[in-house]
């Protein structure tokens, strides 16, 4: 199997208007489309395994935003789920929010600090190098998910390997 690019990441949102704002305005990020939960309703339409009450109470949301998608300049998306719709369902799952962090690589690493400061966002970990020889820096976005930003150098084992 070879794999070509990363598709996309997908948070479950604990307030998917907080986390639709950060990705918009404080990461830049262009909004792509949104799904609804009558669209997932509309897919399971002819499944006959799936409980009444839950697909009633998709109906009661069905003009409420299920999913935000973002592209990024690369192509990649980040897909928003409403966490808080969701957690009405009473699917098993619904209530989890897993995730480790992500990595957004940028020219320089000083200059988005002071952005992200001056867009109120606080900081976790000020730029350092790191041992990889990357310059590092830490922030999250409003549901606590960690994001990692690195500027590469000549040295990043990212760049060159690590011999």
């Amino acid at each position: 199997m070879k794999i070509k690019e990363l598709g996309h990441l997908a948070f479950r949102c604990r307030v998917l208007d907080e986390s639709v704002r950060f990705y918009r305005d404080v990461m830049g990020f262009e909004k792509a489309f949104d799904l609804y939960y009558g669209d997932l309703l509309d897919s399971l339409k002819d499944r006959r395994d799936l409980d009444k009450a839950y697909l009633e109470s998709l109906e009661k949301m069905r003009d409420k935003v299920w999913i935000t998608y973002f592209k990024m300049p690369n192509g990649t998306f980040i897909e928003l789920f409403d966490g808080a719709g969701a957690s009405k369902l009473n699917v098993p799952g619904n209530e989890d929010f897993n995730y480790q962090h992500m990595s957004f690589v940028v020219e320089d690493i000083f200059a988005a600090c002071e952005e992200l400061k001056s867009k109120g966002v606080p900081i976790d970990s000020e730029p350092k190098m790191g041992m990889e020889h990357t310059w590092q820096m830490w922030t999250h976005d409003p549901d606590g998910n960690k994001i990692e930003f690195m500027q590469y150098t000549e040295r990043s084992f990212q760049v060159v390997g690590r011999n």
